[in-house]
């Protein structure tokens, strides 16, 4: 290689690395940096948020900001700083104080945070009390759905127990039932396995059955901080039982779950909790005053709905609001004409559900528009179908309208935005998936699942 060669080589090389794009790495962080940090917002609220997930998206919300060196410091049990570091060498961070949901309202009360985190919708008092500060903090400009929550039922492999409903399963963790012969399994001991009181996934398990059936844990469930360690107590544990994050299923098996009252059970997994058919899915929130002057939390909160954040969803085992399709299992509950419709066709993640008793798109559902018309561009559909289901309101003629009604608000927002259905239908209240009886089960009940043709 002649020497010009050479050099015209070094140069190209050279060129190259210096176009090649900032990436930010890791750094350790100590608190003694947080002290030379500009805060740029504070966040408070939810545990089951703040753990893990918060820290993820805030990471990569500042490399999208510029920096080159990110990391977390734990101040706290349950409070961390997300320092980066940018190429002027200036240091900025972001608080996460993850006491608990209720505890993101409280701040708000105080003024005291940014931005509030929540494993529940905020309470109709506490968006009340709020109203004078921040105005309506349930609207479209405040409330944020992040990500979607599950939770797994796991029994050890080789239990002939498949099916529960939320009442018998409420029952058997409250130490009323205790032993699987009185539910129609074996005549074997019910072995309890429960997280402990600090973990998010209690809380859920709490508020999603035990609590929904007027009863408490019992004494004799062994309690544990590892996710890890529960899954393996079910799997070398006769006759057990436990509840844990759909990622830490491993080789148990997880029960397929009903309503009381309901014939429809689903399986735990991505999709059935992304549709939120499965009932133990819960959305997780975050809220921010649309009156905030934080230009900084406001990018955060439009960084959150972006594909590369919703990626970090997904890598900390919670479910993403990505779009995704899957074939679904026929289920004779279903009414027969909605059964030869979907016969070829595949269901998308997406499920369209309206604001307590009314036509009005619920928040999630309305981002979810544009992310449905973006899907559908991406991947060239055509044969699209919206099926619009209700809960039970004594009149069979009553349910077909209102179910096709709502089916067809949802065919007017996608024809707004460029995207015409190919098929729109209401099948009534045939297919509940959850109890009438709730004001939570008749909202999941009225609702529009999205098919599309193969």
């Amino acid at each position: 290689m002649t020497s010009l060669v050479r050099h015209f080589v070094l140069v190209l090389f050279t060129a190259m690395l210096l176009l090649q794009p900032t990436i930010a790495t890791a750094k350790t962080f100590t608190e003694t940096d947080i002290a030379k940090a500009t805060i740029l917002f504070e966040m408070k609220g939810s545990n089951t948020i703040g753990e893990s997930l918060a820290p993820g998206l805030v990471e990569q919300f500042l490399k999208a900001e510029g920096a080159v060196k990110t990391g977390i410091v734990t101040t706290h049990t349950v409070e961390k700083t997300v320092l980066g570091e940018f190429p002027d060498g200036s240091l900025k961070g972001i608080d996460i104080k993850a006491h608990g949901s209720s505890t993101g309202f409280k701040a708000f009360a105080a003024e005291d945070t940014d931005i509030a985190m929540s494993s529940r919708r905020i309470k109709e008092k506490e968006r009340e009390q709020l109203h004078n500060l921040y105005g309506d903090l349930k609207s479209v400009d405040s409330e944020l759905t992040i990500a979607v929550d599950g939770l797994a039922v796991i029994v050890h492999p080789q239990l002939e127990v498949n099916t529960l409903d939320t009442e018998t399963l409420a029952r058997i963790f409250a130490g009323e039932i205790r032993n699987w012969q009185e539910i129609g399994g074996p005549n074997q001991k019910i072995s309890l396995f429960a997280r402990d009181d600090n973990s998010g996934t209690f809380d859920t398990f709490k508020s999603l059955v035990l609590k929904r059936h007027n009863l408490s844990l019992s004494d004799y469930a062994k309690r544990y901080e590892s996710s890890s360690e529960l899954s393996d107590m079910v799997f070398n544990t006769s006759g057990a039982i436990g509840f844990i994050g759909l990622s830490y299923v491993n080789k148990t098996k997880p029960l397929a779950l009903s309503e009381t009252g309901v014939a429809l059970s689903f399986k735990p997994n991505l999709f059935t909790v992304s549709t939120e058919d499965y009932v133990l899915s819960r959305r997780l929130y975050m809220y921010y005053p649309a009156n905030s002057q934080n230009a900084h939390a406001r990018r955060f909160m439009q960084f959150v709905q972006q594909d590369q954040a919703q990626t970090v969803v997904e890598q900390t085992g919670l479910i993403s609001l990505k779009v995704n399709d899957a074939t679904i299992r026929f289920n004779r509950n279903y009414p027969p004409r909605y059964l030869n419709m979907i016969t070829d066709s595949k269901r998308l993640s997406i499920t369209f559900h309206f604001d307590e008793g009314t036509d009005e798109l619920d928040n999630k559902a309305k981002l979810d528009i544009q992310r449905l018309v973006d899907y559908v561009d991406k991947h060239q559909l055509e044969d699209l179908f919206l099926f619009g289901f209700t809960y039970e309101s004594g009149t069979e003629e009553t349910d077909k309208d209102d179910s096709k009604r709502l089916a067809r608000i949802i065919a007017r927002e996608l024809e707004n935005a460029g995207v015409k259905p190919f098929y729109v239908q209401g099948f009534g209240s045939k297919g509940a998936i959850a109890s009438n009886s709730t004001e939570n089960g008749r909202n999941k009940n009225r609702r529009v699942e999205v098919w599309v043709g193969r």
